[in-house]
């Protein structure tokens, strides 16, 4: 929700509070707000340590954050540009060495104290792709519900047809017509029948250069952004996943850093406040190594494969050559190495009860072998 909240608005704003909860093991929870809630008290909008409801300290840190809590009101009430300070929540960005208040970002340039949609710099063109689609729909409804229209050579009226008109006996011209209408014309008239072309023959390049546009301004491959894989081949398509893999991981570690690793640590303290963690006599003080005792590795959900057989085959490689560990190789798939090797060293107990199958997968493992080691004199030869 965080990062949906970065996508779309540039920022997140999230409270660690303490809630008594039955059934859950912690009374930290994470509450989230919208960051439409952070801004400036009417009544303090001259202040100059307040900006954009973010007051900073003599250094330009966040010292506290102002948040609207304007209280029950009517609809088309609550109006946040004109709340007074009193309406507002004074948030201490830190309370201790706890964090008071997430207010997350990515800075894109000096002094920045709110954030950018990530989506900013191709709003317009997202606007005018909107535009673009919202018109060829239309013309395509329009044409589809085109009614037909006949004209007459003859002023008479045909039998059962009365002519249309209004109390002062003038001709109406019909602007809006239901579909599937049969229209009479008045004498003298001939139209013809419109004919479409919508949507046009450049529409769908044009699409997809509005697309690619988008894509590049907002930093991801047009292949991820649209999920148009149709004119790629294996290279070009892993090409582009790597380079949408390099955003995400830039991202997952920066969330991971700033939001998911101080909650960690918070959980761990509210652990050992309640005497749930015990420590050796000899082991330091939580708060002296408050750093090691919080320490974590986070691994996020696996990116995939374009091709296995190949990715699978370079990995083997790269663990033969030593160029990388057995735990890189598991946390690319998104597992960890010590949960791994349990459940490997308990299937090898299972299998051990089967001895046909040990026996298969031995016969597999020495045939593999054998015919590795013969591709490799061949190829030496």
């Amino acid at each position: 929700l965080g990062l949906r909240t970065m996508l779309r608005l540039g920022e997140l704003v999230h409270l660690p509070v303490m809630r008594k909860t039955i059934g859950s093991p912690v009374d930290l929870a994470i509450q989230d707000l919208s960051p439409l809630r952070l801004r400036t008290p009417l009544d303090k909008r001259f202040e100059p340590s307040i900006v954009d409801g973010v007051e900073l300290d003599q250094f330009g840190a966040p010292a506290a954050y102002w948040l609207a809590t304007p209280g029950p009101a009517a609809p088309g009430v609550y109006d946040p540009a004109i709340l007074l300070s009193d309406q507002f929540t004074r948030v201490p960005a830190k309370i201790g060495h706890r964090p008071g208040c997430f207010h997350l970002f990515r800075s894109n340039e000096e002094e920045q104290v709110r954030g950018e949609s990530m989506l900013r710099p191709g709003i317009n063109l997202f606007r005018h792709l909107s535009d673009s689609l919202d018109n060829e729909l239309l013309a395509q409804v329009v044409t589809s519900s085109m009614a037909m229209f006949i004209s007459k050579e003859q002023g008479t009226p045909l039998p059962g047809y009365i002519q249309e008109e209004d109390d002062g006996g003038e001709k109406i011209y019909h602007q809006q017509i239901d579909p599937g209408t049969v229209v009479y014309g008045n004498d003298g008239e001939k139209p013809h029948m419109l004919e479409t072309s919508r949507p046009s023959p450049n529409w769908a390049s044009f699409c997809e250069f509005t697309l690619r546009a988008m894509a590049a301004s907002i930093d991801m491959p047009y292949e991820v952004l649209s999920k148009d894989f149709s004119k790629t081949n294996y290279s070009s398509a892993r090409a582009a996943l790597l380079e949408a893999w390099r955003v995400f991981t830039l991202y997952r570690t920066w969330l991971i850093r700033h939001f998911c690793q101080p909650i960690w640590a918070m959980v761990i303290e509210e652990a050992w406040l309640n005497g749930r963690l015990k420590f050796p006599t000899a082991a330091p003080d939580f708060y002296d190594a408050i750093t090691l005792y919080t320490q974590a590795t986070w691994i996020g959900p696996s990116r995939g494969y374009v091709d296995p057989v190949k990715e699978i085959a370079s990995t083997v490689t790269a663990l033969e050559n030593r160029l990388m560990t057995y735990s890189e190789a598991i946390a690319e798939r998104g597992r960890d190495f010590e949960e791994v090797m349990e459940e490997r060293e308990e299937e090898e107990e299972r299998l051990a009860t089967f001895p046909e199958i040990k026996k298969a997968t031995s016969n597999d493992n020495r045939t593999a072998r054998f015919d590795e080691s013969e591709e490799r004199t061949n190829v030496a030869d």
